[in-house]
């Protein structure tokens, strides 16, 4: 079972979600499923039904995130485990809730002056295995610090730029934060084992709008811009540029990219052309290296996660969709955060208390079959709001 959480500038949602780790033969039936909506922030059950393909999500909580400090979101991040997960924004407070809605605390900081002042936070991320950390990019100050749980207090400065920063990037795995800006072309990469900074060169002055760290054995960074320009760097070769750019793959800004889920040597991005493309990073030209389809609308963000077949993504309407990575012809399931106002952040996560956790379950088939002992064709779930 997998929690998936998306927010606007002042809607938080979030849902549940299991994935077949199998593909199901296409004369399949599958169970038929309610949706259930905890009665949290006055969501009630809405009792609506939906045929299940190989998603299943129920709607479980939905909250005005403008109310007592957090105003106009720009990021929220799931914990380990997928058992809460923080909301921020531009305000005094970064806010932590459960998975099911319940305000937990307030990362509030020590110093007065940090409580005095009005953050500006571009992204944020949880960090360790047991997601001990936070990594926030506060425009405020230009800087990336760490927040610990433990000490409850923000404990380390790992990058300053000169410009506000655009978007930010984490690797457990790793020990690497990487962070990019809107003008400039400033990339860093901090080394939390060595306490080292490296700076990257951009292969285009435009803003650089979204990066993701590559969780494999190469130490690969992804980077998508305000051009449709997708660039790969591999901080372990000697050299600060690119080791390869796609200038072929969007039309328009790129708004999400991430290291595809099951694949060394693809990458996934999203763009304002409503394209979702998958990158062969290994293609010989980079005018034939990406294969993709187009949305339903024009995409604002793109979340991921390394044991999943599962893609969620974000429109500028509001819109939820999540595809397979293996078979990307139309989306899986489709819903909506209940506005209209582009979808800022999302966050997609395995969930630790789901049962056969160290493999993703199929869904159960329903028993019954058509007359002529054939089953029907699964539908894509699509949920009522």
């Amino acid at each position: 079972m997998h929690s998936l959480v998306a927010a606007t500038s002042d809607t938080v949602r979030v849902w549940d979600l299991e994935v077949s780790s199998a593909r199901p033969p296409v004369s399949s039936t599958y169970q038929r499923a309610r949706r259930t909506s905890l009665k949290t922030a006055g969501i009630g059950d809405s009792g609506a039904e939906a045929e299940v393909s190989l998603a299943y999500m129920s709607a479980s909580y939905s909250a005005d995130g403008a109310e007592r400090g957090v105003e106009d979101i720009t990021a929220v991040s799931w914990a380990c485990g997928g058992t809460t997960f923080t909301v921020g924004g531009k305000g005094s407070i970064i806010r932590q809730y459960s998975r099911t809605g319940e305000h937990l605390q307030d990362l509030t900081p020590t110093r007065r002056a940090d409580q005095l002042g009005v953050a500006n936070i571009a992204a944020m991320q949880h960090y360790g295995a047991n997601s001990e950390a936070l990594f926030v990019a506060n425009n405020t100050s230009r800087q990336v610090r760490r927040w610990d749980f433990v000490r409850r207090d923000y404990t380390a400065v790992c990058q300053t730029h000169e410009n506000d920063i655009s978007c930010m990037a984490v690797c457990t795995k790793k020990r690497l934060v990487v962070s990019a800006t809107v003008q400039g072309g400033e990339i860093a990469v901090f080394n939390l084992l060595h306490n080292t900074r490296t700076d990257l060169r951009s292969a285009t002055h435009k803003a650089l709008t979204c990066i993701d760290i590559s969780s494999g054995l190469r130490s690969q960074i992804a980077v998508g811009s305000e051009d449709g320009l997708v660039q790969l760097f591999d901080t372990s070769r000697s050299g600060l540029a690119p080791l390869k750019a796609f200038s072929h793959v969007h039309a328009a800004p790129v708004r999400g990219v991430a290291f595809h889920p099951t694949s060394s040597s693809g990458i996934v991005s999203v763009g304002l052309d409503g394209r979702i493309a998958i990158t062969d990073v290994n293609a010989y030209t980079s005018d034939k290296s990406s294969a993709g389809i187009s949305a339903e609308a024009p995409l604002s963000c793109l979340a991921t996660t390394q044991d999943s077949y599962a893609i969620g993504v974000g429109t500028i309407d509001g819109g939820v969709l999540v595809y397979d990575v293996r078979r990307m012809a139309a989306p899986l399931w489709r819903s909506s955060i209940g506005t209209r106002r582009a979808v800022a952040s999302m966050s997609l996560t395995r969930r630790a208390d789901a049962s056969g956790d160290t493999d993703l379950q199929p869904l159960r088939r329903a028993a019954s079959t058509s007359s002529n002992g054939r089953g029907t064709r699964g539908t894509t779930a699509t949920a009522d709001e």
